[in-house]
């Protein structure tokens, strides 16, 4: 028998799974320490990816005066200057990726409490009719793992 309540509870979690779900039910299966380090990794990885295209489209845009001046380029100096750039730039991208994500994970964490409840409640409503209709007598069969 279809019930009114039960119907509003499954329409309200397929909404929330075809919207926001979608970024926020992965999350569940993180605590926020390890949510924020593996993507800030990620981030991390990804912001080394795009230094390195930047520096070799510099490359590629100075080429004619890295030629003609590549006897009288001291390197030591120039990789010295070109890695303190690179530490600050990851340094920078990874605190605001770590704050980003820290944030982007509270904001989700309430909203994935109301959808396990709402799952936990539509569980037991389910549950419940399933006694009904056995006429109150109902044998769980789960495993058991020790």
């Amino acid at each position: 028998m279809v019930r009114e309540e039960n119907v509003k509870l499954m329409s309200k979690i397929a909404i929330y799974e075809k919207n926001n779900g979608r970024q926020e039910i992965p999350m569940n299966s993180f605590y926020k320490g390890d949510y924020v380090r593996i993507y800030s990794l990620k981030a991390v990885v990804h912001a080394t990816i795009a230094f390195a295209l930047i520096a070799a489209i510099v490359i590629m845009y100075k080429l004619d005066y890295i030629l003609s001046n590549i006897l009288k380029v001291d390197y030591k100096i120039l990789a010295m200057y070109l890695l303190m750039i690179y530490a600050c730039f990851i340094s920078i991208y990874w605190i605001i990726s770590r704050i980003v994500y820290a944030r982007r994970y509270e904001k989700a964490r309430p909203n994935i409490i109301n959808y396990n409840h709402d799952l936990k409640k539509l569980r037991e409503i389910s549950e419940r009719e399933i006694v009904k209709s056995m006429g109150g007598v109902v044998i769980h069969d789960d495993f058991i793992d020790f």
